[in-house]
């Protein structure tokens, strides 16, 4: 993913982290069970890849870093 200029560092970019993470893990334990619907289960999973989305800002976009000239360039 892109990083869209924010500061990765900061106290804001480490709470919204610790909220991303706690959302994920709450998502988690209602995706977990045995009485879900697949549509539910479907939704639930689309949130959790949208958290992880946001929590990628923090990580190099693999297009960017794929091949910086190091063995077999």
């Amino acid at each position: 993913m892109t990083n869209p200029g924010l500061d990765f560092t900061s106290p804001t970019w480490r709470a919204i982290e610790r909220h991303a993470n706690a959302q994920i893990d709450t998502l988690r334990k209602k995706n977990d069970s045995p009485t879900m619907d697949a549509l539910r289960t479907a939704e639930l999973r689309g949130r959790i890849a949208a958290w992880k989305e946001l929590l990628a800002l923090d990580k190099p976009d693999p297009a960017h870093t794929a091949d910086i000239g190091g063995p077999g360039y």
